[in-house]
């Protein structure tokens, strides 16, 4: 007789590895952690974030909420950058509570601390006290300069990182062209925290690596501010690389624009539009109807065309000023050239693309009810990304992780609680 196989759910690539996400305890909100520590969880990971007790931690407070009530459990950013964890309320200012911190150190591979250097040395959890006493143990330092370097105690974060780095000075790119009358910008959000946290997970992924060849544990350095130089354009390169009379370089300190290829206006809104390369010109000229200014020899080359961009780029503006955004992308699209409408946020969230994709995620949260939030980045076959667990409430996984996991008994986490400790 045939029998059905029980539904096994798929196995999860992290499975079995055991992280701590330690608290950032500035006053600043630091989230870089939190999104490194994301990523292990995402994917099978056993993550116990520790949170200071009472307040949790400085994404709870960001929103944004429902019904624009604030609510610790209840607020966006808490929820997405949280699922999957396991939470616990630990005071690491107090000595019982950094006992009680080190034995969940005890058993795990990796651990993410976001503090300033200073800080951890004067509470005896700085990355050279941890490693010596967890020789297997991957200590991440996650810091606005660096663990090991002179500004390693300086204050830093999301601002500081885009322009110490370099991005911010010619954002938006190929717009600036004048940096002298044209004031540097910053990208929006907290781009260089999530950035700076993807960073922290992949150096932590090779440390995790070369343990199983040499059974070491070891201390991985990483800063927001070289997570962020490490992704800025060639710039800093025709610097170091290039003489001041190469040809490039001239092109650069020049600052002019050399082909169409901005975000501009159309019927309903804004698109990016490339007719940067020859390959995208002749794509372009298709696209826009083979208008006759297109033929003149002043456009045949590269050259020529950058030359003469303002020309370029009235008539690209007057084309798209009789299309859609939607005809805009269909018609240079059907040319292989670049081109897709500027979404907003809301946009985003709706986007045929998206749905086909499945990015968006529903997940039914015990204090914030029915949440949809952004799904996985990429997608794996035979260990998919998934969501098992919504976020914890603060202190929620206390009695599991301190009691059952670490030894102490009821009557003890009582006390703690009751001294504020946890």
């Amino acid at each position: 007789m045939a029998r059905f196989e029980p539904f096994r759910e798929p196995p999860r690539a992290l499975e079995g590895l055991k992280v701590v996400e330690l608290p950032c305890l500035d006053t600043m909100p630091f989230l870089a952690a939190s999104m490194a520590a994301k990523s292990f969880a995402d994917f099978g990971a056993e993550v116990v974030k520790v949170e200071p007790p009472r307040t949790g931690s400085k994404e709870r407070a960001l929103g944004p909420f429902r019904d624009e009530l604030p609510d610790p459990e209840t607020g966006g950013l808490h929820l997405y950058l949280n699922t999957n964890k396991l939470g616990v309320t630990i005071d690491l200012e107090n000595r019982r509570g950094r006992d009680l911190a080190l034995d969940l150190l005890a058993p795990a591979d990796i651990v993410f601390s976001p503090n300033r250097p200073e800080l951890n040395e004067k509470l005896g959890i700085d990355w050279r006290t941890l490693t010596a006493r967890f020789p297997k143990l991957i200590v991440v330092s996650i810091t606005f300069f660096g663990a090991e370097s002179p500004y390693r105690n300086l204050r830093g974060g999301d601002l500081v990182a885009t322009h110490m780095s370099g991005v911010g000075y010619e954002t938006p790119w190929h717009q600036v062209t004048d940096p002298s009358n044209q004031p540097p910008l910053k990208l929006g959000g907290r781009q260089s925290d999530y950035l700076t946290g993807y960073t922290a997970a992949a150096a932590a992924m090779c440390a995790l690596y070369s343990r199983k060849t040499n059974g070491a544990g070891q201390h991985v350095d990483v800063g927001q501010w070289l997570s962020m130089v490490s992704m800025i354009r060639p710039n800093i390169g025709f610097y170091s690389h290039e003489t001041p009379d190469s040809p490039s370089f001239q092109r650069l300190s020049t600052r002019s624009k050399r082909a169409a290829q901005w975000v501009y206006p159309c019927k309903d809104g804004w698109v990016s539009f490339s007719a940067g390369t020859d390959r995208f010109w002749r794509g372009a000229k298709k696209a826009m109807g083979n208008p006759e200014w297109m033929d003149s020899e002043l456009f045949d080359t590269v050259l020529g065309r950058a030359a003469h961009i303002d020309a370029i780029e009235a008539g690209v503006i007057d084309w798209l000023s009789t299309q859609t955004r939607a005809g805009a992308f269909e018609r240079a699209q059907a040319e292989h050239v670049p081109c897709f409408p500027v979404h907003s946020p809301a946009e985003v969230a709706g986007n045929e693309q998206y749905k086909a994709r499945k990015f968006f995620i529903d997940l039914e949260h015990s204090a914030a009810r029915e949440v949809r939030m952004p799904g996985a980045p990429c997608k794996f076959t035979r260990t998919p990304w998934r969501i098992v667990r919504g976020a914890p409430r603060l202190g929620e996984h206390n009695q599991k992780i301190l009691g059952q996991r670490i030894g102490r008994s009821d009557a003890e986490l009582a006390g703690l609680a009751a001294a504020g400790i946890i």
